[in-house]
């Protein structure tokens, strides 16, 4: 995976869902939502973007390319079809909140 492609995403899943998450947030809605609230919101745009694009790519062996590509440091499944829904859940939470992530300044 080239890293650049799925920048965004990676910031998510390593920046926000980092070793302690549990430890600030109750849910990983919580975290989510920090992240709309913390990204420009046509970053959050493009977020939404990549985990299409992810999804799309990975139509089979989801999981096993999710944990090579970003190393998570938490579990999103058990399997391909848990790792899906987690990301379609961010993915729905993102268009969902989308007025909360801040405007770029022009």
């Amino acid at each position: 995976m080239n890293n650049a492609e799925y920048k965004l995403l990676n910031t998510l899943i390593n920046g926000y869902f980092h070793p302690d998450w549990d430890a600030d947030y109750d849910t990983e809605a919580e975290v989510v939502d920090q992240y709309i609230r913390t990204t420009w919101r046509d970053d959050v745009e493009r977020s939404i973007e990549q985990i299409d694009r992810y999804l799309s790519d990975h139509p089979a062996g989801l999981l096993a390319a999710f944990n090579a590509d970003f190393a998570p440091m938490f579990i999103i499944g058990q399997n391909d079809a848990e790792a899906r829904a987690f990301l379609l859940d961010v993915r729905d939470q993102f268009r969902a909140h989308i007025d909360l992530a801040p405007l770029r300044p022009v």
